[in-house]
């Protein structure tokens, strides 16, 4: 559980919200948030909460890449029912609220949703989501440190690398909840390999 003050008041967030996003391009307001999953996680257990997937119509197709389209499998036809952009941000936000975002290379996730956030007027303090976001991929980093395998995986550090360390499968890569789901089993598995390691060098 992590506290943090706001407004001189203490806020209590009692969940992670892994989440991972497929986007229409590499451009943080050039271009769009087309997928979003998320999955809400204990903590203390790491057990699974919850999980939901939102998809959202892009509305500026014109610039989107068509490598990133390729990858993350996007088509009109699936997307028919997708929801708006501010319908999809504005569930997002009310989702997540009271919880400190994770995920992996979660940099990249947090500029396109908070830009997405921005532009329909809403901020992290004002969706109450925790403004710090634990990167899962610098956990792995600092594991292949520790262990001494860092060259092994350098320069990428990648969700793919990790999840073959850990016997991690997943049915469909590059779509969000899928992605969000193989980072926490990943992390499950990082977090046994700390506590592992911490036991060696315990008095």
């Amino acid at each position: 559980m992590i506290n943090t003050i706001s407004n001189g008041v203490t806020e209590l967030y009692t969940k992670f919200a892994f989440l991972d996003v497929e986007t229409t391009g590499r451009e943080p307001g050039r271009h769009e948030v087309i997928e979003i999953g998320v999955a809400f996680i204990d903590p203390v257990t790491r057990g699974l909460i919850d999980s939901f997937a939102l998809k959202l119509k892009p509305e500026h197709m014109e610039n989107a890449e068509a490598e990133a389209l390729q990858i993350n499998k996007y088509s009109d036809q699936e997307w028919k029912d997708a929801l708006s952009q501010t319908e999809g941000v504005r569930q997002f936000a009310q989702r997540l609220r009271g919880t400190t975002p994770c995920g992996w290379n979660v940099g990249f996730d947090r500029a396109f949703l908070e830009t997405a956030m921005n532009r329909n007027g809403m901020t992290l303090e004002s969706a109450e989501i925790d403004y710090t976001w634990r990167d899962i991929k610098i956990d792995f980093i600092r594991w292949t440190k520790l262990v001494g395998r860092e060259a092994e995986f350098a320069p990428r550090f990648s969700l793919g690398s990790a999840r073959r360390v850990f016997g991690v499968e997943i049915e469909d890569p590059h779509r969000a909840l899928p992605d969000t789901i193989a980072t926490w089993q990943v992390w499950q598995r990082l977090e046994e390999e700390f506590q592992k390691l911490a036991a060696l060098v315990e008095p």
